[in-house]
């Protein structure tokens, strides 16, 4: 693939894209859109500024311009072209298409400078649920399919995680104004936290008291700390990976199990839960079919 070279496969742009590989030598061999190299073999090699330039070309030719005009344009124009675009409608899908080429140079300056463009414009939740969340769904796409490197995601994921542990920590501490506590937590052996950092972040925002505490965290823990904790307590989870779908109602149960407790609720979200069908859910127990239904469900406490 030459992955590691900047030299991206008609495959990669295609999944970068979302420009068929066909359309893709259509535009190349028609207008000249791009000027790759060839193996012996005649197999295309684009460059790292040649996905650049299908990004743009591409996101013009959604936005309603024609290919054959944007074609005309010398690349200073159709860049220009593109800010203007952004300008009138919904820019994250811009932002998110730069922040895509900032990932594969691994350029940070490049990513705080567009991602605090963004924020000023359009505010931190925005940014998140408009940017951060579809550029984290593709990333994973392109993982799965061998397109970027677990380097790159790696890269994105702790930029973004820096973001949303900075914007907590400039909201100060809340005593709450009810008498209950959220705990966030992640089960065992389960580490993706990105989405656990931003319910935290927007419980703190609305003036909730939490307790965050993070990764693989043995059920004996949350015992512990509903012994030393009064009041109502909430424990917020996501389940990315790991139990996985299979055990997820045995997981649900021993937890009801463990934290009989009627002061003591879950809200339970995450991509093994999603694809559990017709589970008997314990009492006290909420589930989310996905993370932006408990935010729904957060901002409506």
């Amino acid at each position: 693939m030459g992955l590691f070279q900047n030299s991206f496969s008609i495959r990669a742009l295609e999944e970068f894209s979302g420009v068929k590989a066909h359309t893709i030598r259509i535009w190349e061999k028609r207008y000249g859109l791009l000027a790759p190299d060839r193996t012996g073999t005649n197999i295309r090699h684009y460059s790292l500024d040649e996905l650049k330039v299908i990004l743009n070309v591409a996101y013009l030719n959604k936005h309603g311009h024609k290919i054959s005009r944007i074609a005309a344009m010398t690349l200073t124009e159709r860049d220009r072209l593109v800010r203007e675009t952004a300008g009138t409608s919904d820019s994250a899908e811009e932002t998110l298409n730069t922040l895509k080429v900032a990932m594969l140079a691994f350029d940070e300056v490049m990513l705080e400078r567009i991602t605090a463009e963004y924020r000023k414009r359009h505010g931190f939740r925005n940014l998140v649920e408009l940017v951060f969340v579809p550029l984290l769904e593709h990333i994973g796409v392109l993982w799965q399919t061998n397109v970027i490197c677990p380097a790159q995601e790696h890269f994105v994921s702790n930029f973004i995680r820096q973001k949303l542990i900075t914007a907590t920590d400039g909201l100060a501490a809340s005593e709450g104004s009810k008498d209950r506590t959220f705990v966030l937590y992640l089960p065992e052996n389960e580490i993706h936290e990105l989405g656990l950092l931003y319910v935290n972040y927007l419980l703190r925002a609305s003036g909730e008291r939490t307790i965050f505490l993070g990764q693989s965290v043995p059920g004996e823990d949350l015992k512990h700390l509903a012994a030393v904790r009064n009041g109502q307590l909430v424990m917020v989870t996501i389940l990315i990976v790991d139990p996985p779908a299979a055990e997820i109602p045995t997981y649900l149960k021993e937890l009801r199990a463990q934290l009989p407790d009627n002061r003591i609720t879950f809200l339970v979200t995450g991509a093994q839960l999603a694809k559990v069908k017709d589970m008997e859910v314990p009492p006290g127990i909420r589930t989310f079919p996905s993370m932006r239904e408990l935010v729904k469900a957060v901002d409506a406490l």
